[in-house]
């Protein structure tokens, strides 16, 4: 019998993976569809510069143009913005992170691989901890033990944590990797 509640709960939390994953590329795809309005929106505000500044070139005063120029402007400040923000969601749901050199990291990496750039993280917000009769039931049975194949991989010098083929420096410590 516990084979059968092994498979049981193993293809469960498949289903769970699943359909979380799902349910994150549904978010992603309504996130990207958002975006692309929002820039094409950011197109069509361009023509309405453009032909105004074309209509102010016509009528030879181009300050004529910068009445309506200027909210245009502003309207494509705020709409770049946004997509920043949707583009942070995107990322937030993928647990990723943008580093300033524009290279995208696992969320919980301490410094870029590429530059060297170290990520600050924030405090950690309290856990409520459960009483004694509210915990869970620990398991008496030791998992059984998997074995790997490991494939080689470079190390940190300093630190010993393992490093991406084309990382410069380490994204535990931030110590160059030097050639």
């Amino acid at each position: 019998m516990s084979f059968l509640k092994k498979l049981t709960e193993t293809v469960s939390k498949g289903v769970s993976t699943a359909t979380e994953k799902a349910q994150q590329t549904v978010e992603i795809t309504k996130l990207h569809t958002q975006i692309s309005g929002k820039r094409k929106e950011i197109e069509r505000r361009h023509a309405q510069i453009g032909e105004a500044v074309y209509e102010a070139y016509l009528a030879k005063d181009l300050s004529k143009a910068e009445a309506s120029i200027l909210p245009e402007c502003e309207a494509i400040s705020g709409l770049r913005k946004e997509i920043v923000g949707l583009e942070d969601r995107i990322r937030e749901l993928r647990n990723e992170k943008e580093c300033e050199c524009g290279h995208t990291v696992p969320y919980d990496t301490k410094f870029c691989p590429s530059c060297g750039h170290k990520f600050e993280f924030p405090e950690p917000l309290p856990v409520e901890v459960l009483p004694e009769a509210e915990k869970e039931p620990e398991q008496s049975a030791a998992p059984e033990p998997v074995i790997v194949e490991a494939e080689a991989r470079t190390v940190c010098a300093e630190c010993e944590a393992p490093l991406q083929p084309d990382a410069r420096f380490c994204p535990e410590c931030g110590h160059s990797v030097g050639a």
